[in-house]
C-alpha cells in the first residue's frame, strides 16, 4: 500500500475540520500534515482537538515550507479563488469547497491554471456522492422515466446557514444563497440531466433585512435546457419545508424527500441500494485522494465538469438583479 497523501488544510473552521474528520475515516488514504488559517483561535483548535501540530497564518509561508502534494481549500467563499490559484501555482493538486469562485473570470482562471499545469482541481459538489442522488442519476440514465421534461426542487430551511455574525451572512464574503447553497442543488440537477442550462429567469431578494445581514436569502428560478427540460427551483432561509425533488419524464416520475429520505418511482416506494455503481469512489474525499495517489483524472466534480453549474448560478444572479431573463453563457 502506498503512503497516505499528505494534505495542507486551508481554512480550519467548521467546513475544514469536517473534511479533516472525513479524511481520517478513510484509513491510509490521506493525512492532514498542516493547517492554514488567519485566525489564531482556529489554528489552536485544530492543534488541540485534532493534533495538527504545524499551523500557519499565511498560505504563502505554508506552501514554502510544506511539501504536501494536495491542498484542501475550505475558507470563506470569497477567498476560494485566491487560495486555490496560489496552491495550483505552487504545483499542488487542489480540492476547493463549493462554490468554486464568486465570478466566472476566476472560475475560468482556476480551470485554466489546473489544466496548464496538469493538476487536479476538484470542487466540493458533495451531492454527487450521496447514494440517493446517485441512484436517481442511474434511473434517469437507464430511461426508467423516459425523457426528462421537468424537474421541481425546493430547499427551504430556517436560518442563513450560520448566525448573523457569520461570514456567510455577508454578501461579499459568501456570494449569497445561490453560490453558497444553490450550487449544490443546481449541480445535482444538471448532472442528472447531463446537459447545460440554456436560459434562466430568477427572482432574488432579502425578505428579512437585518443591520448585520445583506445576504440574498430568497430565490425562485426557472431554467431551460437544450433538450427542452424545465428546471424549477426555490431556495429560502425562512421556511422549514426542507428538501424536495420531483423529476417528471415522458414515461414516469421520481420523487425524493430530503437527500437520503423516501424515494418513490412512479408513486411507489423504491428501495435504494447501499452502493450505487458509478465512475469514481463513493465519497468526495475518497475520490480526490485516490485520484491524487493513482495519478488519474477525476471521475466526478472536477472544476471543468462543474463549470456549467457556476455559469447557471451567475446568470441567475444577474437575472435577479436586472429582472430580465438571461442566457447562460458557456465557454
Amino acid at each position: 500500500m502506498s503512503d497516505p497523501v499528505e494534505i495542507l488544510l486551508v481554512g480550519c473552521g467548521r467546513m475544514g475540520t469536517g473534511h479533516l474528520q472525513a479524511i481520517r475515516a478513510l484509513p491510509g488514504l490521506g493525512e492532514v500534515v498542516a493547517g492554514v488559517d488567519p485566525s489564531q483561535a482556529a489554528r489552536e483548535h485544530v492543534q488541540r482537538e485534532f493534533g495538527v501540530v504545524r499551523t500557519y497564518a499565511d498560505l504563502n509561508e505554508a506552501l514554502a515550507v510544506e511539501g504536501a502534494p494536495a491542498v484542501f481549500v475550505c475558507s470563506p467563499n470569497n477567498l476560494h479563488a485566491v487560495y486555490a490559484l496560489k496552491a495550483l501555482a505552487a504545483g499542488r493538486h487542489v480540492f476547493v469547497e463549493k462554490p468554486l469562485a464568486l465570478n466566472m473570470a476566476d472560475v475560468d482562471r482556476m480551470i485554466a491554471e489546473a489544466g496548464q499545469r496538469g493538476l487536479l482541481l476538484m470542487v466540493g459538489q458533495s451531492l454527487r456522492f450521496f447514494t440517493h442522488i446517485r441512484y436517481i442519476k442511474t434511473l434517469i440514465d437507464a430511461g426508467e422515466i423516459g425523457r426528462v421534461r421537468h424537474i421541481v426542487h425546493r430547499r427551504m430551511s430556517l436560518g442563513r446557514g450560520g448566525d448573523e455574525q457569520s461570514w456567510f451572512a455577508r454578501q461579499a464574503l459568501s456570494g449569497g444563497i445561490l453560490p453558497g447553497i444553490g450550487t449544490h442543488s443546481l449541480d445535482a440537477i444538471l448532472w442528472w440531466l447531463g446537459e447545460q442550462a440554456e436560459s434562466v429567469y430568477a427572482m432574488v431578494q432579502n425578505i428579512d433585512p437585518h443591520p448585520e445581514v445583506d445576504i440574498e436569502d430568497e430565490v425562485s428560478l426557472v431554467a431551460t435546457t437544450p433538450s427542452g427540460a424545465l428546471i424549477n427551483v426555490a431556495f429560502s432561509f425562512h421556511h422549514s419545508l426542507g428538501y424536495e425533488w420531483s423529476v417528471a419524464g415522458t414515461e414516469g416520475t421520481i420523487h425524493l424527500s430530503g437527500t437520503q429520505g423516501v424515494l418513490k418511482l412512479n408513486g411507489e416506494v423504491c428501495e435504494v441500494p447501499e452502493r450505487v455503481e458509478l465512475p469514481g469512489e463513493d465519497s468526495i474525499q475518497h475520490e480526490f485522494l485516490s485520484a491524487v495517489a493513482e495519478g488519474r483524472p477525476l471521475a466526478q466534480a472536477s472544476g471543468r465538469d462543474t463549470r456549467a453549474t457556476m455559469a447557471l448560478v451567475f446568470a441567475a444572479q444577474e437575472s435577479g438583479r436586472t429582472g430580465q431573463k438571461m442566457e447562460v453563457v458557456h465557454g
